[in-house]
């Protein structure tokens, strides 16, 4: 299993074209989304997310109402004032709002931990969104594979899973 991030980023980006083949092979070949949900369940418990935090440092958390409510709540301030202190408009959707990301990431990042963990917004709490139970493979493969070079879980998920299937990148099944 490969959870050096350095390592990861490498070979996710490496496989960013694999990956691309690998999506089009499920669509044509109509996977089941519970045996790949079944497997980052695994590799997920074999992975300290707090000792990465990469996601935090690397991705951008849309915070609907409900989230920054519960963050105001946790820090003890309204949401008006946490929506302004401590998010951004996001470019591509200006009536939805981003949480502030610095050169280390998000705002609410110390170190490898999370400051506002229990308050947490949705997109956080269900990252990297593999759990059983939850979502579509084909809904949400595409984003899946991007984060390939991002998140441990998703990149080993994604490896193993190739294997499972019998995917070869090399085109022979």
């Amino acid at each position: 299993m490969v959870t050096d991030l350095a390592e990861v980023r490498r070979l996710g980006e490496a496989k960013a074209a694999e990956n691309l083949e690998f999506r089009r092979y499920l669509s044509a070949h109509h996977h089941h989304i519970e045996p790949f949900q079944i497997l980052a369940e695994e590799i997920r418990r074999q992975i300290d997310c707090t000792g990465c935090a990469n996601c935090c440092r690397s991705l951008a958390v849309t915070a609907g109402e409900a989230d920054i409510e519960r963050i105001a709540d946790s820090l003890g301030m309204t949401p008006e004032a946490v929506a302004q202190q401590y998010t951004v408009p996001d470019p591509e959707a200006p009536a939805q709002r981003l949480l502030k990301s610095g050169k280390d990431g998000c705002i609410f990042l110390d170190g490898s931990l999370c400051t506002v963990y229990q308050a947490r917004p949705r997109t956080c709490r269900e990252f990297p969104h593999l759990s059983p139970g939850t979502h579509s493979l084909g809904g949400r493969v595409s984003s899946i594979c991007r984060r390939a070079a991002v998140c441990p879980i998703v990149y080993n998920t994604l490896e193993q899973y190739k294997h499972r299937v019998g995917y070869h990148s090399d085109g022979r099944q």
